[in-house]
């Protein structure tokens, strides 16, 4: 199967955007002071809806479409008709960021954000497109040192602005744009010598990448929507201090288990693909049991033990000011993490392989206007609470919504005896890392940790958690190589 083969070569990129996430938290929630957090936290939030909503169709289109035009000898024509409909949309990009500019006129601290975003956006979008085509080819190599060094370097450049120069809600994206055109300038080279002496015309249209891309385009619109639009209405209810709090619990528990299930779905949805296309839905659905099991085997116990070390966690990585709100928020948004990590990495799959991205954009407006009218219900009445209720009942509705939706045109299976193995470890590693001693701070995170790793991993192996074993054996008598290596 090589599949753990596919997650050792992508490490790298799960290890970076989890250090960096949790880097990104104790840093700029010490330099940038409460409110301009939030405020950094509300325009990231913004970032990702315009890119999502204007450039992101052909990144999904140039995934998706990589494989038949490799397997036809024409990808060197299909990067390019990527890369020009890439080109295209930015067009709308850039009438979405003035029309924001001419909105936040008499907003100078959010206006003095935009142009930042206006240069990251676009450069981030083409550097995408490369990283899906490595994806797509199985460079994992490039793949990950492309995208280590547009995150650490985006990183270190926003806090060197935030430390030295500018320490303001724009200091994180002037680091990041700064690192993103750098990026892209490369990465373009590459795309280009890509398409040289390819003579093999491109056979899919236009509007056949629309067609596909769109739809995909507009769920991670709504995903997006789902799990940040809260923030906007806390906003307006309860002010920029408590987005910055509920953006520090979010960056450390949703980001950790989210992480850890993008690292499974990142390794396995080529080759769940690669399965679908080749050898028929049967393939397919043995490889979809691999992913679902990985995804228990580490997505529970991850979302456990946050919500465990939440108080440490919060002490050790937080600023002071922040850290109350926090500390409440991260057992919640740990659950939400777990559910966020199956909606988006599991459950649509179905659509995805069977190219109903259309149905899949609609059936996410389930949860998503669910979730704006339980935040509009419950951020006045519990305040900050309120919005962490709010977004963890609308990732459980929408796995059940996508779960029903997909079964209609392929059945994902959900392997109820692994599932209960895992959570029988989970349990056992919760009990004996709530009996352990409460020194405080880094020892009790070390500890807790440390132990409650250890721990689960010894029970998931006797049990066979997940299939762990099977997993180990068929990696152990592969002979298959780190695509890419």
């Amino acid at each position: 199967m090589g599949l753990l083969r596919h997650l050792a070569g992508y490490a790298p990129v799960h290890l970076t955007m989890l250090l960096v996430g949790f880097a990104n938290v104790y840093a700029f929630t010490r330099l940038l002071g409460p409110a301009d957090y939030g405020l950094y936290a509300l325009m990231l939030s913004l970032q990702m809806l315009i890119g999502t909503a204007t450039l992101t169709w052909s990144e999904a289109a140039a995934f998706r479409f990589a494989g038949s035009a490799e397997a036809e000898g024409r990808m060197g024509a299909h990067i390019a008709r990527s890369v020009s409909l890439l080109a295209q949309s930015l067009g709308l990009t850039a009438i979405v960021v003035l029309a924001l500019m001419a909105a936040f006129w008499n907003h100078p601290r959010y206006l003095a954000v935009l142009p930042w975003l206006a240069l990251f956006i676009p450069a981030r979008s083409l550097v995408q497109l490369s990283l899906e085509l490595h994806r797509a080819e199985g460079s994992v190599q490039r793949y990950v040192l492309v995208y280590t060094t547009l995150t650490i370097g985006g990183f270190i450049a926003g806090v060197l602005v935030a430390a030295f120069a500018d320490p303001s809600a724009r200091a994180p994206f002037i680091g990041t744009a700064l690192a993103a055109v750098l990026v892209a300038i490369v990465q373009f080279l590459w795309l280009i010598s890509r398409t040289s002496g390819h003579s093999k015309r491109d056979a899919d249209r236009p509007g056949h990448y629309l067609r596909f891309g769109a739809p995909v385009a507009m769920a991670l619109l709504l995903d997006i929507l789902l799990s940040a639009g809260d923030r906007f209405l806390l906003a307006v209810f309860e002010g920029e201090e408590a987005v910055g709090a509920y953006a520090a619990g979010y960056g450390l528990a949703d980001k950790t288990v989210l992480m850890l299930c993008a690292w499974a779905a990142m390794a396995a949805a080529p080759v769940l693909m690669k399965a679908w296309e080749t050898d028929g839905p049967e393939a397919a659905q043995a490889e979809a049991r691999g992913l679902i099991k990985v995804l228990m085997l580490v997505g529970v116990p991850a979302a456990a033990g946050v919500a465990l070390v939440a108080e440490p966690l919060a002490t050790v990585m937080v600023d002071e000011s922040l850290r109350d709100g926090a500390v409440a928020t991260i057992p919640w948004i740990a659950l939400a993490g777990l559910f966020n990590g199956l909606l988006v990495y599991y459950w649509t799959e179905a659509f995805q392989l069977t190219r109903k991205s259309l149905e899949r954009a609609l059936l996410m407006l389930v949860p998503t206007l669910f979730n704006l009218a339980a935040n509009l219900v419950l951020i006045p009445w519990l305040g900050l609470m309120g919005a962490v209720y709010a977004t963890v009942a609308s990732y459980m509705l929408g796995n059940l919504v996508m779960a029903l939706g997909g079964m209609r045109h392929f059945a994902m299976p959900l392997p109820l005896a692994d599932l209960t193995r895992v959570l029988a470890a989970t349990a056992v590693m919760a009990a004996v890392v709530w009996l352990l001693p409460d020194p405080g701070g880094l020892p009790e995170l070390v500890l807790k940790a440390g132990l409650g790793i250890l721990v689960y991993a010894g029970l998931a192996w006797w049990l066979d958690a997940g299939g762990v074993r099977g997993l180990v054996k068929a990696s152990r008598h592969s002979s298959d190589s780190i695509p890419g290596t």
